[in-house]
């Protein structure tokens, strides 16, 4: 029954409020023509507000469907500890969601560059970070990799390791409801659904979906740039520690560098879409995409019935627990200056 009030009460209520099945569609928010070049050619984009689910980030969704399931399956019977590698979203997903279950101790592998307000997030959540120095060219069953040591450590009958880079219960959050969300929200009418590349489960998900509904739809695929960081994503060398053929799920790729994403995310905030920059990747490669269109064969043959190319890419997560990181990828003309900075006591 749908839960037109958006009321949670009961001995459940907070393990309900974080089942996306039982929450109402999040929001689904065109961009203005300021961020978007091709206005007038009738293109429009769409962000899907992943940031808006409840515990503010996209993993939140793949998390609960991963852990019910065990649990569903009886696989939590003797569980005492969540292990991942992860070194942000996911982990404390996870965390949150397995206490709901019943599995109140989390740890994680995080990489040696973890930043410490990360790590701080990690704390804070309750979760016990394992620091790992990552091999320089990783692969999925590179011992040394904390995919691979957090998957051994699951092999113990005390540890469940969800594997969000393996597991079908990751893309299959997405498909069960990332997907119908935008197929209702656009009447069916979606022209291209663009996603960033992380462990590439939103983009699987969701692609499922939709191309199942429009086996026509075009999927882009976004991934960072060699040489460049963005949290959440994944350069192609680093794609190859996730074990689902996402190639499969795509008809374009592009990448992304850190200062577009960074500014593009800022420019989004500083409008009332609170999004990271993940996202900021993602519809920079969007933007790129489209002017390669548009230079090629034009837009025509993206049309939906309505004359329109309609754009979608979900936005993962907030930029709250990088604040300290976009003075680094952003010019420093686009902050304003501090009056009387020399009577700050705290400056680092």
């Amino acid at each position: 029954m749908e839960n037109r009030l958006n009321v949670f009460e009961g001995p459940d209520a907070v393990r309900n409020f974080l089942d996306p099945g039982k929450l109402p569609n999040l929001p689904l928010v065109e961009l203005p023509a300021s961020f978007n070049p091709h206005a007038g050619d009738r293109v429009r984009i769409f962000a899907k507000l992943m940031n808006m689910l409840p515990l503010g980030n996209v993993k939140a969704v793949p998390a609960f469907n991963m852990i019910r399931e065990k649990y569903l399956k009886s696989e939590l019977e003797g569980v005492e500890r969540i292990i991942e590698n992860s070194s942000g979203n996911t982990v404390s997903s996870l965390a949150i969601v397995a206490r709901h279950f019943g599995v109140d101790k989390t740890s994680s592998y995080v990489p040696a560059e973890i930043s410490w307000n990360k790590l701080l997030m990690l704390l804070f959540f309750g979760i016990n970070p394992i620091v790992n120095e990552e091999p320089a060219d990783p692969s999925e069953n590179d011992p040394a990799s904390g995919v691979y040591k957090a998957r051994k450590d699951g092999e113990r009958p005390d540890t469940l390791n969800p594997g969000q880079y393996e597991n079908p219960d990751n893309p299959g959050a997405h498909e069960k409801w990332t997907g119908p969300q935008i197929w209702e929200q656009t009447d069916g009418k979606i022209s291209l659904y663009c996603a960033g590349l992380g462990t590439t489960g939103t983009l699987i998900g969701t692609a499922t979906y939709l191309k199942r509904q429009n086996p026509c739809l075009p999927v882009l695929g976004v991934m960072r740039a060699p040489g460049h960081y963005v949290p959440g994503a994944r350069t192609e060398k680093l794609l190859n520690l996730v074990g689902y053929d996402w190639r499969a799920h795509l008809d374009h790729i592009e990448c992304a560098e850190s200062e577009v994403s960074y500014r593009l995310s800022m420019e989004m905030s500083r409008i009332g879409l609170l999004v990271g920059p993940t996202s900021g990747m993602a519809l920079a490669g969007l933007l790129q995409h489209l002017n390669k269109v548009k230079a090629d064969d034009g837009f025509d043959g993206m049309r939906n019935s309505d004359g329109e190319v309609l754009c979608v890419f979900p936005c993962p997560d907030g930029p709250l627990p990088y604040l300290d990181e976009y003075p680094k990828y952003v010019d420093a003309s686009e902050f304003p200056a501090i009056r009387n900075e020399e009577l700050l006591l705290n400056k680092p």
